[in-house]
């Protein structure tokens, strides 16, 4: 399977090359790589101008070659990857890859806004082209061992530091949705966010009674984790930083899994609600 790449601005272009063409890669992916490049990253974004050119490095270190066409590059693939880190982007590149009628996946956020997400779906349906939006640890390896067991708290912790041109929780924030979103697999009856000097706390209350308490810090950091408490059993730790299979290689997995069967692992539903926390959480910050 070839993929088409769009972006070299994330950390994620560095990722996900090693998987798929470094053979020493613990999870190292065979028949499935990426054909080509288009490069792209934003000016006024610091996080995507800074680091453009080195990962375009690694991009030509694998020898995946750089195109200047969609065309072109379209005439090698199977499917397309938009991975720019700046999610104002991702609505513009979509439009120029729907009529090809390949399978699509949209690093998180998918787009900016949920007026963009409703007019990819509609793009999406009127070409027959699947597409698939994710963050990395919705499918790790921990929540599959606890997603079916009968638990009713969490409280969750990540990082949340914030970008201007990416507000709220549509940068780093999301990740966490994801992962609640991942488990619970409920619709909200109540959202409520409290923001303090370094962190803040959203507290969460779905349809089916069961709650959780999100406490995000405004400082980077890469731990992202938890605490499950289950019903007539000890809570469950999760650290996904320590789980032993990589949460970026199980995310690869269902990436390919999509682009082989065309369709998507999560239903479109559960993304569009992740869109409607994210609008209801920067309504109240």
């Amino acid at each position: 399977m070839r993929i088409g790449l769009i972006g070299n601005d994330t950390s994620h272009v560095e990722i996900f090359s090693s998987l798929l063409h470094d053979i020493e890669s613990p999870y190292y992916v065979e028949d499935v790589k990426f054909a080509g490049f288009i490069e792209c990253y934003s000016e006024d974004l610091t996080i995507s101008r800074n680091r453009a050119e080195m990962y375009k490095q690694v991009l030509h270190s694998f020898q995946i070659p750089e195109f200047k066409s969609i065309e072109e590059l379209n005439d090698r693939v199977d499917a397309w990857w938009i991975m720019t880190v700046d999610g104002r982007n991702h609505l513009d590149w979509f439009e120029k890859l729907v009529s090809f009628q390949k399978p699509i996946f949209i690093d998180k956020p998918m787009t900016m806004g949920l007026e963009n997400f409703e007019r990819i779906v509609q793009q999406s349906e009127k070409y027959e082209t699947p597409i698939f939006s994710s963050s990395s640890l919705r499918f790790s390896e921990s929540l599959k061992e606890i997603k079916d067991k009968d638990f009713n708290f969490v409280y969750a912790y990540g990082p949340l530091p914030m970008q201007e041109k990416m507000p709220g929780y549509y940068w780093y924030g999301i990740h966490s949705l994801e992962w609640l979103d991942a488990i619970f697999n409920s619709d909200l009856k109540h959202i409520e966010r409290k923001c303090f000097e370094q962190y803040e706390l959203v507290e969460f209350l779905f349809e089916d009674g069961r709650r959780a308490i999100f406490r995000g810090e405004y400082d980077w950091t890469d731990q992202f984790g938890g605490v499950v408490h289950f019903h007539g059993s000890p809570p469950q730790l999760l650290e996904f930083s320590k789980m032993k299979k990589s949460y970026y290689a199980s995310l690869l997995e269902e990436v390919i899994q999509f682009y082989k069967s065309k369709r998507p692992p999560i239903s479109i539903h559960q993304t569009r609600r992740i869109f409607t926390w994210i609008e209801k959480l920067g309504e109240q910050g």
